[in-house]
């Protein structure tokens, strides 16, 4: 079994897909309504749903809900840190941690429509 999608619902489809498309590899392959409902496909070929609320609905996630991205090495958490600052996008500090008795670089960064994205690399 293989996971297909994931669905994500925010009030700007449009920043959150161009937020995806230039940070994180994911390439546009349609966009629907007025900027209501967008389908990205990852490099890995996994597909992400972008789409507006229901009408008098808001977008909303439990707390601490976030959706991750793992990078190789830390310098590659740090140079994602770089870019998304350099975008204006004001990522969290880059911290150094321990989970689960794994060594971990990761900072945190809250993308347009206020989805909160995780970069991350690990060394055993």
């Amino acid at each position: 079994m293989k996971l297909n999608h994931a669905n994500l619902v925010t009030a700007d489809v449009a920043g959150l897909c161009d937020f995806f498309t230039s940070h994180f590899g994911f390439e546009l392959v349609a966009m629907r309504g007025k900027d209501a409902f967008a389908v990205l496909q990852g490099i890995d070929g996994f597909t992400l749903n972008l789409m507006k609320p229901g009408k008098g609905e808001a977008a909303a996630y439990p707390e601490g809900f976030h959706i991750g991205f793992f990078v190789g090495k830390p310098h590659s958490v740090h140079a994602k840190h770089a870019e998304l600052a350099n975008a204006g996008l004001q990522p969290g500090e880059v911290q150094e941690l321990t989970r689960g008795g794994t060594r971990s670089t990761t900072f945190y960064c809250h993308a347009p429509g206020g989805i909160l994205v995780e970069v991350s690399s690990s060394e055993s």
